[in-house]
């Protein structure tokens, strides 16, 4: 895991993107974009454009969850013509957004399209 120096603000990429997974309209979907302007952002190790979060608890309420670790929201990945490429899953740990995690069949990545480009269907957990 990164060290205290290691994070960011979140990239507009990455904002965006958790914006388009959290839409619901549901108490979940609404606390977790609550959380947003309280997260921090730090790359992963992993060839897909994985990143971890970090969000300040202390200026922002968790969400309860059913579980310590949940997958909170996800979307399917499309390629450039439309085809299906893999899904992404936003996960949270205690109620706190923790992890965006993008599997990638083709190990393509995006392409020339930002993140949130890149989702096809969101499907909220």
């Amino acid at each position: 895991m990164p060290g205290p120096d290691d994070w960011a603000p979140l990239s507009e990429d990455v904002r965006r993107t958790l914006e388009l997974l959290l839409a619901g309209e549901s108490e979940a979907a609404r606390g977790f974009r609550r959380q947003i302007p309280h997260t921090a952002m730090h790359a992963s190790d992993c060839a897909c454009p994985c990143v971890y979060l970090r969000v300040d608890t202390k200026a922002v309420a968790a969400v309860p969850t059913d579980t310590r670790t949940a997958v909170v929201a996800g979307g399917s990945l499309c390629d450039a013509g439309g085809g299906y490429d893999g899904e992404v899953s936003l996960f949270a740990v205690d109620g706190a957004l923790s992890d965006l995690q993008f599997c990638d069949w083709e190990d393509k990545g995006p392409g020339g399209r930002r993140l949130w480009e890149w989702i096809g269907h969101v499907h909220p957990a």
